[in-house]
This record gives C-alpha cells, sequence and structure tokens, in this order.
C-alpha cells in the first residue's frame, strides 16, 4: 500500500515538472517579446528594423496566446481521473506546439536580421548568426520535446498499472 501511495506521488509530481516546464516556455517566449521591443526602442528612427522587430513580436504573441496557453489543463490534479484527464490534455497541448514552436521562434529569429545587421559588417554576418541561434534551438527544442514525451508515456504507463 505504501509503495503504490508513493508512486502515486511521483507521478504527481512528475507531471507537474511538465506543467512547470511548459511555464517555463511561455515565460521564455514573453521574455523575447521584451527583448524585441527593448531593441525596437533602442533602433529609435531605423523604420525597417522596428517593423521587423514588431513583426516578430506580433509573431511570439500569436505563438503565446494560441500555443502556449495551459489554462483547460488542470495543473494540479487532486485525483487518478484527473491526472489521467490532465495528460490526455497535455499530450494533445504538446503535439501542438511540437508542430509550430520551431517555425514562430525561427521567424522571431529572423526578424532580428536587420537590427544584427546594423552591428555587423554585412547582411551575411547577420543572417549567419540568425541561423546559429535557430539550429541549436531546433535541436535542443526537439530533444526536449523527445523527452518531454517519453515523460508523458511514462505517466500514461504509471496510470494504467494502478
Amino acid at each position: 500500500m505504501k509503495n503504490s501511495e508513493i508512486n502515486n506521488s511521483d507521478t504527481f509530481k512528475k507531471f507537474h515538472l511538465l506543467i512547470i516546464g511548459s511555464k517555463m516556455a511561455k515565460y521564455s517566449a514573453i521574455f523575447l517579446v521584451f527583448l524585441s521591443l527593448f531593441l525596437m526602442f533602442y533602433s529609435e528612427k531605423n523604420m525597417l528594423i522596428i517593423v521587423t522587430l514588431l513583426i516578430g513580436v506580433a509573431v511570439l504573441g500569436i505563438y503565446i496566446f494560441k500555443f502556449l496557453p495551459l489554462s483547460n489543463i488542470n495543473q494540479k490534479p487532486n485525483s487518478q481521473g484527473s491526472l489521467s484527464s490532465s495528460i490526455l490534455k497535455f499530450k494533445t497541448y504538446m503535439s501542438n506546439r511540437k508542430k509550430f514552436e520551431i517555425l514562430f521562434i525561427s521567424i522571431w529569429a529572423l526578424s532580428l536580421i536587420p537590427f544584427l545587421s546594423s552591428y555587423f559588417d554585412s547582411g551575411i554576418k547577420a543572417i549567419i548568426a540568425a541561423i546559429l541561434f535557430i539550429v541549436p534551438t531546433a535541436v535542443f527544442g526537439m530533444l526536449a520535446f523527445i523527452k518531454a514525451e517519453k515523460e508523458v508515456q511514462t505517466l500514461e504507463s504509471q496510470i494504467q498499472i494502478k
């Protein structure tokens, strides 16, 4: 009996950690919005930079409001049934995020190119810098999604066993 209580507690904790990770993704996107806004004000009168950064802000805004809300997921389930339901909703949430996350982050990174080119000697260096941001972000993002999907599968199997 005690062992199943420990496993049950671990299952709830693991799910809560997945929720925290998703909240961190939202906070990171919000940070990128503020970074873009700061760069816009720093750019002062260069309209090309301001417009492209504004496009980046809009893209991240859409991403935050469409793909990052956790409002329909019970973040602190109190029973096995509510945990099961929350895991299913979280799985759908992760699937939707996985499809579009790198696209939105890449568009945001590309919106930095005019700003970066004002500090580099050429636009080529700015494009290379944006690509050097996008590639590791994509790789680490996909690895994080793979790990989260494995965690969700583990949680689903733990629930089915009980």
